[in-house]
């Protein structure tokens, strides 16, 4: 009987010593969790404004610059100092979205038309496709471009106003994820005029 006593006590020790461990793990477990909470935190709030300082710093200079310059012409006029010379500007993706709201710009020209007028920096995207095996001609898709501040370098095709990729050896459509055209429309060369 003296020997079971003794085996009792034994494992109520290690039982007690091991509900102590592991609370103490667990309070261990608990408190590192909260700590990697917190650094996770800290860290993406870091990120996050520094991040968002350079966007917004490169949207303001763009828009400080823009709003600048027309406000100079306004008071001032035009300078004579600078024959042939005028400002243009990248735009941000939201006034590229804008424009493209606009119903009368409904080709590659009036587009680019309206950004010149409007000082905004426009390209002209010539793609040109393999040419037609019977008849040896060549279509052509005119798009434009724009290298916006927030969102890089995006093209438009005008008339659906949706941007699009173009890519050589690849055709438009299955890029574009178009109906199939009637011809082949694999696009064989790209040409940008800024």
């Amino acid at each position: 009987m003296k020997g079971l006593l003794i085996s009792l006590a034994i494992v109520l020790l290690i039982t007690a010593v091991g509900l102590g461990a592991s609370a103490l793990v667990h309070i261990n477990l608990a408190n590192s969790l909260e700590s990697a909470r917190e650094t996770g935190f800290d860290e993406g709030d870091r990120d996050g404004y520094e991040r968002g300082l350079i966007e917004g710093s490169i949207a303001g200079y763009q828009e400080g610059s823009k709003r600048g310059y027309l406000t100079s012409n306004s008071l001032f006029g035009p300078s004579e100092n600078k024959e042939n010379f005028y400002f243009i500007y990248n735009p941000t993706y939201k006034e590229v979205q804008s424009i493209l709201e606009k119903d009368e710009l409904d080709s590659a020209q009036d587009m680019i038309d309206y950004a010149v007028i409007n000082g905004i920096r426009i390209a002209y995207v010539r793609c040109q496709t393999v040419p037609d095996e019977e008849k040896g001609k060549v279509r052509l898709y005119e798009l434009v471009g724009f290298e916006t501040v927030d969102n890089g370098f995006i093209i438009i095709e005008p008339e659906s106003r949706s941007e699009v990729e173009v890519k050589v050896g690849v055709s438009f459509s299955v890029l574009n994820r178009l109906p199939a055209a009637s011809h082949d429309d694999t696009i064989d060369k790209i040409t940008v005029i800024w």
